[in-house]
């Protein structure tokens, strides 16, 4: 028998530890029979019986079987390394491939996918995608903290497979934005239902922590040809994403070729953005706040105000949006109250400054520190500013907001709640936080006069401010028939385009030198000049 045959014969019984020993004779036997190394053996030991050959002869074969059990041994330790080295490569190949947190697709998986999905489309087989983004959950990751956030995420990841069922794949592409590739069978009417769904169930709250997270998410759909590019088709969904978020949030919107040309100007604008804040042509402007009863000058509120170079003069409703989106509203707002501080330093010492504080910017951690960095950057008395927040601002965490609130507080600063009357649970941000000023929304005081509902709501709002030692400004006074409504039935503070609209700073050094000298704004030159400061707010 051929010595390789042997061999291979030996190498299949040695499958198992149990045949190893088995295996080794058959290796060795016919090696040591052709060297006649038994008769040999023998033949030494009859000659060298004096030698204690018995002896060697069992040695020899303890130490064979020790080496046996430990190539048996090794055998089984590489066997093991073998099968942690094969589990640890597909757990590699899973990451590379899926998102730690949430355990979905990962954008390279998903982009991976869509090639795959790509190969099949024509201009009748067509498959749809959308794109979702979470709607508030900046302020739950800043407010609550990221352990928090991560366990949204989870759950949300949850709730969109349960969604979206075997009928679509998942991914999480970063930060809070999900995509989903629906099977090419579905029509539109299906993926709308599942879009509908989606969005539903985000809208639920979800139970983590003591009061529970509620937000809530928008989703852009666009329809997959074979004539558009992965790239193209992420790229309009991102658009009618943006159209969702701009329709209202928590609803979902199809791509359309006119929003595109929209969201491109925007896209644009966020760019001339970055460099307007670095440059600093976006600056301060102030309305003044008067004593509804006497017309004394008491403050102004600060309204940042855009001049492009090349568009003009661009709306705060146009740009504010832009940076609260791309985390541009922090610098923007830092910027404006530190120009602001600094011209107002110049101005009488009683005047006060407002500004109004977004519920983003309120959610920052650095919120407290930047604004007490504005102020000492000019030496602004923190008594002089009142920080005016919307309810939206500190619904989210009411405990988060009262240690800013106080802490705000602690540094003279006057605390307002702004748009009172208009949000669900105004008392019970009155109830909770440490407010000094209630601003009543606008919408309670146009042609007040005429609109016996709305005269009684602001009557009860100011009984309750009276009630809780409160003081009241109301906002958007614009005609003298409001006015004059006021004066007889409310007191306060009072603001609007009646008054004066928005003004530069040096404008407003100007007239605090020459027309404001007194300190008080003439209501007859109000009165006189009504319809020419209507007709100058309507044109912009």
């Amino acid at each position: 028998m051929q010595v390789s045959t042997v061999y291979s014969k030996a190498k299949k019984l040695a499958t198992s530890p149990s045949t190893f020993f088995f295996a080794t004779a058959f290796l060795t036997w016919p090696v040591l029979a052709e060297l006649e190394a038994f008769e040999l053996f023998y033949s030494f030991s009859r000659d060298h019986e004096n030698w204690g050959i018995d002896e060697f002869a069992m040695l020899g074969v303890n130490l064979a079987c020790a080496l046996m059990l430990s190539l048996w041994q090794k055998s089984v330790h590489l066997k093991r390394l073998s099968c942690e080295k094969e589990a640890e490569r597909a757990r590699a190949e899973r990451n590379a491939s899926h998102d730690a947190l949430t355990g979905l697709n990962n954008r390279r998986a998903f982009t991976t996918i869509m090639k795959t999905t790509q190969g099949k489309l024509s201009m009748k087989n067509v498959a749809h995608v959308a794109m979702i983004d979470l709607d508030r959950f900046k302020p739950v990751n800043d407010l609550r903290g990221h352990a928090v956030g991560d366990a949204v995420l989870a759950n949300v990841a949850d709730r969109l497979r349960q969604a979206v069922g075997l009928d679509a794949r998942v991914a999480r592409l970063g930060g809070d934005e999900f995509a989903v590739l629906f099977d090419m069978r579905m029509t539109v009417s299906d993926v709308e239902r599942k879009a509908r769904r989606i969005v539903h169930m985000m809208d639920q709250t979800f139970d983590i922590g003591p009061n529970g997270v509620s937000i809530s998410c928008s989703v852009g759909l666009v329809v997959w040809s074979a004539d558009l590019s992965i790239k193209e088709v992420m790229r309009r969904a991102d658009a009618a994403l943006y159209k969702a978020k701009s329709e209202g949030r928590a609803r979902f919107a199809w791509y359309d070729s006119e929003l595109d040309a929209q969201s491109t100007a925007r896209a644009a604008l966020e760019v001339d953005l970055r460099d307007a804040i670095q440059s600093g042509q976006i600056r301060p402007w102030f309305q003044p706040i008067v004593d509804i009863e006497t017309h004394d000058l008491v403050g102004f509120e600060v309204l940042a105000r855009w001049q492009h170079p090349d568009k003009g003069s661009i709306p705060p409703q146009e740009f504010i949006p832009i940076a609260e989106d791309c985390g541009l509203i922090d610098r923007l707002s830092h910027t404006v109250l530190r120009q602001a501080c600094c011209a107002a330093s110049a101005w009488p010492p009683e005047l006060s400054l407002s500004v109004n504080v977004s519920p983003i910017q309120f959610a920052s951690p650095e919120f407290v520190e930047n604004m007490k960095g504005a102020m000492d950057t000019c030496g602004f008395d923190a008594a002089r500013l009142i920080v005016e927040v919307t309810e939206s601002s500190v619904i989210a965490d009411f405990d988060a907001a009262r240690t800013k609130l106080s802490a705000l507080k602690e540094m003279g600063i006057s605390i307002a709640l702004d748009d009172f009357g208009t949000g669900y649970s105004s008392l019970a941000s009155l109830r909770h936080l440490p407010f000094d000023r209630v601003k009543i929304d606008r919408s309670f005081i146009s042609r007040i006069e005429d609109q016996p509902t709305n005269q009684k709501i602001v009557q009860v709002i100011m009984d309750l401010a009276q009630g809780l030692d409160l003081d009241v400004t109301i906002e958007g006074i614009e005609t003298a028939q409001e006015l004059t409504y006021l004066e007889a039935n409310g007191r306060g503070q009072g603001q609007g385009f009646l008054f004066e609209k928005p003004l530069p700073a040096d404008e407003v050094l100007w007239r605090l030198e020459t027309m404001w000298i007194n300190g008080r704004i003439d209501p007859t030159e109000i009165v006189e000049n009504t319809v020419q400061r209507t007709a100058s707010h309507r044109d912009g």
